[in-house]
């Protein structure tokens, strides 16, 4: 496969992961970060080919998409990923047909009977780690909270996991603080105390050092590393982001950064639909995520109330009427209490500039 020029490598960070397991400090972390934060990236063009000089296999499942049946496609994807490495052969008792499709594009996986929620979960894991020492990378692992039916499915993955921890370590990641909560936080999570959980660091200004660097050896022109580290600032430290603005700048050359920066945010906010999502707020829902987007936290001070009341056309306004405007907007998942303060932020970024920017 050819190498993603545009890919800055974050080996430190994957180096210390990779330190943390062979060492036996952790067998599992859970990195949160918002969308486009580049969590897949690091997993599968940093943490992978780092996990094979060091002699590990690992294998890289994405839930972003998970149903009911979440456990019957992580197991036939944990049977493919067995074959392909021949850790499984294809003749074993439990798989009757593999077929592929005629482009080498997908396969399917029918099993003699319908997998049962412990005991082949846990065989499975345990013969994928008995032949090579393995990391199984689970993506956007929060998703498998929202379903009721997935809780038996999260019981065997526990089982399995801590029966195997010595190998077979795991990175969760999760792009939704509030469904990680239900997964790791809360005493009655599947996960709970299970591993270490951390923020994804934002990248710094190397990485948009590394972006100019490229687009100079594919334009043979320059981009100003200042303003460039300066706007990625502006937009949260996004990485997708910036690397799509630089590109945007790489094709229309006519195009300045600020300019490219403008289409780039309404493209996003198009796509995101979040006018969309204004309109189906209510107007206290409203005002409390304005405030918020100002990064006023204490919503139920007397002089927020005072202000609350006062755009609203109200009299009087009582701080439980907020706090339920608070918790429908954590139903909706438009924002999240912090761990680190214990004070609620807008979940998106990028949501968070389009209310200061664009609301009404």
């Amino acid at each position: 496969m050819k190498a993603d020029q545009w890919h800055f490598k974050r080996t430190e960070l994957a180096e210390k992961v990779m330190s943390m397991f062979e060492i036996g400090l952790s067998s599992a972390l859970t990195f949160f970060a918002p969308r486009r934060m580049g969590k897949t990236e690091f997993l599968i063009k940093d943490i992978i080919p780092l996990a094979q000089t060091h002699h590990w296999q690992a294998h890289y499942y994405s839930f972003l998409d998970a149903d009911a049946q979440a456990q019957q496609k992580y197991a036939h994807a944990l049977i493919q990923f067995g074959i392909d490495n021949k850790i499984i052969k294809t003749s074993d008792n439990q798989i009757k047909k593999l077929g592929a499709s005629a482009m080498g594009l997908s396969a399917q996986i029918e099993m003699d009977h319908a997998i049962k929620p412990l005991p082949e979960l846990i065989s499975l894991i345990q013969t994928i780690g008995q032949h090579q020492k393995t990391i199984l990378l689970l993506d956007e692992v929060q998703v498998l909270a929202y379903q009721p039916r997935n809780k038996t499915f999260l019981a065997a993955l526990r089982t399995a996991l801590d029966t195997n921890k010595d190998q077979v370590k795991v990175i969760f990641t999760g792009s939704c603080r509030e469904g990680l909560k239900q997964m790791f936080s809360s005493a009655q999570a599947p996960f709970f105390h299970f591993g270490q959980n951390l923020d994804l660091p934002a990248l710094d200004k190397r990485f948009t050092d590394h972006l100019c660097c490229i687009y100079q050896r594919a334009t043979k022109n320059q981009l100003d590393t200042d303003q460039l580290w300066q706007v990625f600032q502006a937009l949260d430290y996004v990485p997708q982001l910036i690397r799509s603005l630089v590109e945007r700048v790489a094709l229309n050359p006519g195009l300045t950064v600020e300019q490219a920066k403008q289409a780039l945010l309404q493209d996003l906010y198009d796509d995101r639909h979040y006018s969309e999502v204004w309109d189906h707020c209510s107007a206290l829902e409203r005002v409390v995520l304005k405030a918020m987007a100002k990064k006023n936290r204490s919503l139920y001070s007397r002089q927020m109330l005072n202000q609350f009341a006062k755009q609203l056309s109200l009299d009087e306004l009582k701080s439980y009427t907020v706090q339920s405007a608070v918790k429908t907007l954590v139903r909706k998942h438009l924002i999240v209490r912090c761990s680190s303060n214990n004070l609620f932020i807008i979940e998106d970024p990028n949501f968070q500039h389009w209310v200061t920017e664009c609301s009404k």
